[in-house]
């Protein structure tokens, strides 16, 4: 328990009173493929509408993905920064709750986009940032081999996580950074995150996690985790791989409990 959560129940013993109960809301991260047909946009739609989270981290978003969800869950997701584009660098937020302060952001060093919020849930603000760190197969120049594309944008994924962590260094309120991490929990990009005091969802109670690439969009099974739900002064809880859509990538879903 945080020193301000003693606090809290210290007072409220002495006036004799309860403390109030932690806010909580639902979250999922989806990289819905960039390259997906309409047929398997429809099928990443039944995942999001059939799991029905509060609040939902949208990576490779398209032009084509964007009309299909504003159609078909729209009206059930009042609160929406859709910022879609061609190719793997449209993002978005949909939620249930009211968004404040939203701000597309270069995850430095280099200019793939973040996408940031304040989430008003129950009265408490929830910070919120929607992440997908540097693909290992992006190439840097064409003469690079393959191991060397690999060392390259394992560097800079542990850049681009500093520099997220200096981001949000200064942030007092709880911290959500969700979305595709492009790689597994022991490589350096997250061992920076958690190092930095983020916890990760798989990691808490009632958990169901595993491999979420490639996802159903794939002949070759899932063998590595790469899709990720962190948090910083949130209890996480009931994270759980969703398997089926029409992506190269499962979600990912949990439950985010707010301090009170």
């Amino acid at each position: 328990m945080s020193p301000s959560s003693h606090v809290v129940s210290l007072v409220c013993a002495v006036l004799g009173a309860s403390p109030s109960p932690p806010a909580t809301v639902r979250v999922m991260a989806y990289n819905v493929l960039y390259s997906s047909p309409a047929e398997d946009i429809d099928k990443s739609l039944e995942v999001i509408e059939k799991e029905a989270p509060e609040v939902l981290c949208l990576r490779e978003l398209t032009p084509g993905f964007a009309a299909a969800f504003r159609k078909r869950l729209g009206k059930d997701y009042p609160h929406l920064k859709l910022m879609p584009r061609k190719g793997g660098w449209g993002v978005g937020l949909a939620s249930r709750h009211p968004l404040r302060r939203v701000e597309r952001f270069p995850q430095k060093p280099h200019r793939m986009p973040g996408l940031e919020a304040d989430v008003v849930v129950g009265g408490r603000t929830l910070k919120v940032a929607c992440l997908h760190l540097m693909p290992p197969g992006a190439s840097h120049r064409q003469e690079d081999s393959l191991l060397e594309m690999l060392r390259k944008n394992a560097t800079l994924r542990k850049h681009q996580a500093e520099a997220l962590v200096k981001r949000y260094a200064k942030e007092r309120g709880p911290v959500l950074l969700f979305g595709d991490m492009n790689e597994s929990r022991t490589q350096e990009a997250m061992t920076a995150f958690a190092a930095a005091g983020f916890t990760h969802a798989c990691d808490g109670p009632d958990a169901l996690c595993g491999d979420t690439w490639p996802g159903a969009a794939s002949v070759v099974p899932s063998f590595v985790e790469i899709d990720h739900i962190l948090g910083r002064q949130l209890s996480l809880s009931g994270a759980k791989v969703l398997h089926g859509g029409g992506s190269d990538h499962f979600a990912v879903r949990a439950s985010v409990a707010l301090p009170p």
